[in-house]
């Protein structure tokens, strides 16, 4: 039997499958599952869709039910809750993990909006707060200065997205036009993927970076050692550049940190921003995507008094000439600079995460002389764990 295509009478082939299994070959069965979750992402959950994949989630062919397992994300709120059940006592190993997998998916997604509307609900409550101390003026003047800060950092991200987005489109326009062409040089074809790869890697980067940026830096704070975080921080960023075949190597680190400086963090974002300081001193030197030219990096750190530790990051690379120091200090995410090769989020991710544990972020720069990065951060915070 041939399955038709979409859209297909699902009641006439769930009638067919309930009088025997056998009338269909069980690979023809997986084709159905296929089908159905294309039309369930087409038009949305429906109850004659839903009893189909009911069905199939009983099939004797354990291939078949886990295919239905990994369509559970598109069945209603109302329906998926029995069929997660039913699959995640499966007998199947396979099949189980497939329910489990989304039934995480399903928790994070309503974390997330769970999140979203807490985020949304607490601006709200600030803008009211405005409100009643300072006037409706204040309050909607608040809300078009937000409004327009948000329009500057969707338009920087989309255009600096499409950056990515374009050679990758366009390859890919000419791979498929090689084909039509009946041209299978094996080594185009690779020469072309491997610079796919690197353009989809920087949307992953920057889609990795973005989310950083949002996420709210938790306020349980734990003492931990100064020399630890930056020696951790600066083995993650050499393993990346080593990951994405980039050699830094001609740059030579002078890390200096005394052991006896520790900080009360939320470790995992200070260690984040500790990393975004250091690469950007790393790309300081870079000559391209993936070369470095000679030259240095220092870290040091110092107890200013009982109170604030100070931490310099300084390198001897380009630097930044007088615009770029004043767009750089806006901190804005996404306006990288066009010497450099990141996403442009780094710098105001630190930024953010060295802020929310009460601390600062200053930036100094001279073209072709180098850039000094001093963060200052209080020895102790509130929130610490016990």
């Amino acid at each position: 039997m041939r399955i038709p295509p979409v859209p297909f009478d699902a009641a006439k082939i769930a009638s067919q499958l309930e009088r025997g299994r056998q009338t269909m070959p069980w690979p023809q069965r997986r084709a159905l599952v296929k089908a159905v979750a294309d039309e369930l992402e087409h038009s949305g959950p429906r109850d004659v869709l839903t009893s189909l994949l009911q069905l199939l989630a009983d099939d004797p062919k354990w291939e078949v039910r886990k295919d239905v397992a990994d369509s559970l994300l598109l069945v209603s709120e109302d329906d998926f809750p029995k069929l997660a059940a039913r699959l995640g006592q499966d007998d199947n190993a396979y099949v189980r993990q497939a329910a489990q997998r989304a039934l995480d998916r399903r928790r994070r997604g309503r974390e997330s909006t769970q999140r979203r509307r807490r985020g949304l609900d607490h601006v709200q409550d600030q803008y009211d707060s405005i409100e009643q101390t300072h006037g409706s003026v204040a309050a909607q003047r608040a809300r078009a200065m937000a409004e327009q800060l948000y329009d500057i950092l969707v338009g920087a991200t989309v255009h600096d997205m499409r950056n990515f987005l374009a050679p990758l489109m366009s390859a890919i326009t000419g791979l498929l036009g090689h084909l039509a062409d009946g041209k299978l040089d094996a080594r185009l074809f690779e020469k072309s993927l491997v610079k796919m790869g690197h353009q989809a890697a920087m949307v992953e980067r920057m889609l990795e970076d973005m989310r950083t940026y949002s996420q709210p830096t938790p306020a349980l704070r734990r003492r931990e050692r100064l020399a630890d975080m930056v020696n951790e921080a600066h083995i993650a960023v050499l393993d990346t550049f080593r990951a994405t075949g980039r050699d830094a190597a001609s740059v030579t680190p002078q890390i200096d940190i005394p052991e006896n400086l520790t900080i009360d963090v939320a470790r995992f974002d200070m260690v984040r921003a500790l990393m975004n300081l250091l690469k950007n001193a790393y790309e300081a030197h870079a000559t391209g995507p993936n070369t470095f030219e000679t030259g240095s990096i220092w870290v040091t750190a110092r107890s200013c008094d009982a109170d604030r530790i100070e931490i310099v990051f300084r390198d001897d690379g380009m630097g930044l000439s007088h615009d770029e120091l004043i767009e750089v200090r806006r901190f804005v995410p996404g306006g990288t600079s066009k010497k450099t090769y990141g996403t442009g989020f780094g710098l105001p991710t630190a930024k953010r995460k060295i802020e929310a544990h009460g601390g600062l972020l200053a930036i100094d720069s001279k073209e072709n002389v180098g850039t000094t990065i001093i963060v200052t951060l209080a020895a102790e915070s509130e929130g610490k764990e016990e």
